[in-house]
């Protein structure tokens, strides 16, 4: 039987797929991608479609392309979405991870790792850990609380190997949705002012997308006796308030006109959760993760990429 040595991306035309699939072809890894869309693939990239709720189609995937791990970033990603879309949000990514554990169960793969979210957490002071107590405030959240509780259940009933990653917030070229740091950077390279009544207090442990594809890559590549807990964090190196992102913004771009009002951030512009320290000890001993870009630099790096393209 040939070796199950590809790495299948569930989403890997998404925002943070797009750069595991990146980076595994970098590295001259075979890939698979699993996206509902079409699309023709590329050199490096055997693309594959279907719906994340037809575990058939996808076990039959794993099987012919010989899928060894999987990567899976495939969801609705959006807390402020899922406000409006509850239903839709839990369905798409609650079950359809629990056909992805199933689907890769049945097949044999060696092991899946879940992209979940910090929005699993809620609010919380000092410093945040995997053992926090879980409160999400969104269905966003209790979607993603779902797959972390699936995946610790799967490792437990039926020995399969399976961590999830709570990743931050996430910036750097490429992000579609709407975020923070691209707001701001977009409207200084613009010569655009841009006014926030509040948020200005509210903590931000963020984490440039190329840190988050290498985590997502370790985790995948890490031995199994070295995988101890079924949850690790993945943050940047820095958390500042989007207060202090504003003013790191306006130093990079001279010029700027930035202004974020006091307070938090209200709960339906990106205020599911409030964290202002990440423990990120778990994921180092672990996986091996330490993050490589501190906030200036990716900022810097996100900066360059917007002044030639829109996202």
């Amino acid at each position: 039987m040939a070796e199950r040595d590809r790495i299948l991306v569930t989403g890997g035309r998404g925002y943070v797929g797009k750069w595991i699939v990146r980076q595994l072809v970098e590295a001259g890894r075979p890939v698979v991608t699993y996206d509902r869309d079409w699309w023709p693939g590329e050199p490096g990239v055997i693309a594959t479609h279907g719906e994340l709720q037809d575990a058939t189609r996808l076990a039959r995937v794993i099987d012919e392309e010989r899928v060894g791990r999987i990567i899976h970033t495939a969801s609705i990603s959006h807390p402020d979405v899922s406000v409006q879309m509850p239903a839709a949000t839990f369905y798409a990514n609650a079950m359809g991870t629990v056909e992805v554990y199933e689907a890769a169960r049945l097949a044999g793969v060696q092991r899946v790792v879940n992209f979940s979210s910090s929005s699993v957490y809620g609010f919380h002071d000092g410093l945040v850990s995997e053992d926090a107590t879980l409160d999400p405030t969104t269905p966003y959240g209790v979607s993603k609380v779902a797959g972390d509780l699936l995946g610790k259940v799967y490792r437990r009933l039926y020995d399969f190997d399976v961590l999830s990653l709570r990743v931050h917030w996430v910036y750097g070229p490429g992000q579609r949705m709407q975020e923070y740091t691209y707001d701001l950077l977009r409207a200084a390279l613009d010569g655009r002012s841009l006014r926030l009544e509040h948020g200005a207090d509210h903590p931000l442990p963020m984490v440039f997308v190329r840190d988050v594809a290498a985590a997502g890559i370790l985790a995948a590549d890490a031995p199994a006796g070295a995988v101890t807990q079924a949850a690790y964090n993945v943050s940047g190196p820095q958390w500042p308030s989007l207060g202090e992102l504003a003013a790191r913004v306006t130093a990079l771009v001279p010029g700027a006109d930035l202004h974020v009002g006091p307070g938090d951030l209200p709960l339906d512009q990106l205020g599911d959760h409030r964290i202002a320290a990440v423990d990120l000890q778990a994921a180092a001993r672990d996986l091996g993760y330490r993050p490589a870009w501190d906030l200036d630099r990716g900022l810097a790096e996100y900066a360059e990429w917007l002044r030639v393209n829109e996202y």
